[in-house]
């Protein structure tokens, strides 16, 4: 069956969507797809074979108001010339041309969370994405989401049928601690922030507050600032940043995946999630966590680590007190959360539900 998969800017995966989709490529190529991943030209490079996939690149405009759209548009039109089975869109904001597509292919959406939900677009692209959510709801054959409170969501205010497909998790082993020397951390030694994308929704703000409350001499460490960054909200940040907060940057590969091993305790205070890749990945190193208490977050974190009432520092101050004072509880419950996002966020059975997905689909047509 020959899959394209469209929506996405490419791979290899960095941030969001596209990490999902650089992570079941495998996968999905494992299970007998032929799969043609179309990407932005300002983004990747055509390749023959990538993770078993074939990745094509489209032309598109390099304005931010108008990259997605004219991306897509070049892409859907690009399908045209292959024989594809199924059309696969990542994100709702894509749909608004989902009926490309649709036109010859079974097509396929994935929801990866309500754009128009971040603080820093403004009337017009909220708008347009508010829009494109009715087009995600009424015009692909099927739709999924990879959170199971923004499914129920959508099912009660539109009254269709979504599929609940969440994300993975890559399972890696604990990074060399000689990767912490690059900043002068010590292992269990420090406070981690993963923000990717730093934006007012991610809650560093929060977290700042808390953090000059804490009595604590551990470091605060933070990683983000990469693409779709604010930079007048990272500025204001690094501006008033309490004593010993560290921003290393953005970061990949082993030397971020040491930041989550070896901290003493991981920290998310985002305001706004689907289902977040940088909290599985704290909960799948056994790091004791806190998080705040959004519904996308309760639903893959609850029991396995400390929430804290999103917005307010003194929660969040409260919580992180609670698990510096009572740390073996905390690695306990750390354990638990690795055990459990091992066996619940595993790409391979993810992988297997989209393919249970594709089957039904390619049996309806």
């Amino acid at each position: 069956m020959k899959i394209a998969i469209l929506g996405t800017k490419g791979v290899p995966g960095h941030h969001g969507v596209e990490v999902v989709v650089d992570s079941l490529l495998p996968h999905l190529s494992n299970l007998g797809y032929e799969i043609t991943v179309y990407g932005y030209d300002t983004y990747t490079e055509e390749m023959s074979d990538y993770a078993g996939a074939q990745v094509k690149v489209v032309p598109g405009s390099s304005s931010g108001s108008l990259e997605m759209i004219s991306h897509m548009w070049n892409a859907s039109a690009a399908t045209n010339k292959e024989a594809f089975d199924i059309v696969h869109i990542h994100s709702t904001d894509p749909c608004l041309l989902a009926w490309k597509p649709k036109a010859r292919f079974g097509t396929i959406a994935t929801s990866h969370g309500q754009a128009y939900l971040r603080k820093k677009w403004g009337l017009i692209p909220r708008t347009m994405s508010k829009i494109a959510e009715r087009f995600f709801i009424h015009v692909p054959h099927k739709i999924t989401s990879v959170s199971k409170p923004l499914a129920d969501y959508y099912q009660k205010k539109y009254k269709q049928d979504v599929h609940y497909i969440p994300n993975g998790i890559l399972f890696m082993k604990k990074p060399p601690e000689a990767f912490l020397k690059k900043w002068d951390l010590k292992p269990q030694g420090f406070l981690f922030c993963s923000a990717g994308r730093v934006e007012r929704t991610k809650g560093l703000h929060t977290l700042f507050q808390a953090y000059a409350a804490l009595d604590t001499d551990l470091p605060l460490v933070i990683a983000g600032g990469g693409s779709g960054s604010d930079p007048e909200y990272l500025d204001q940040l690094t501006r008033n940043k309490p004593d010993r907060v560290l921003f290393t940057g953005f970061l990949t590969g082993d030397e971020f995946y040491a930041l989550y091993a070896h901290a003493r305790v991981f920290v998310f205070p985002s305001e706004y999630e689907a289902m977040s890749m940088a909290l599985l990945e704290g909960l799948s190193f056994g790091t004791p966590t806190v998080y705040s208490d959004i519904p996308e977050n309760i639903a893959v974190a609850d029991g396995l680590a400390y929430p804290f009432k999103m917005s307010d520092a003194n929660s969040l101050a409260s919580q992180l007190g609670i698990v510096l004072g009572q740390y073996n509880d905390a690695v306990a419950l750390g354990q638990k959360a690795r055990s459990e996002i091992r066996q619940n966020h595993d790409w391979a059975k993810i992988a297997a539900q989209y393919h249970q997905l594709y089957l039904a689909m390619a049996a309806s047509k």
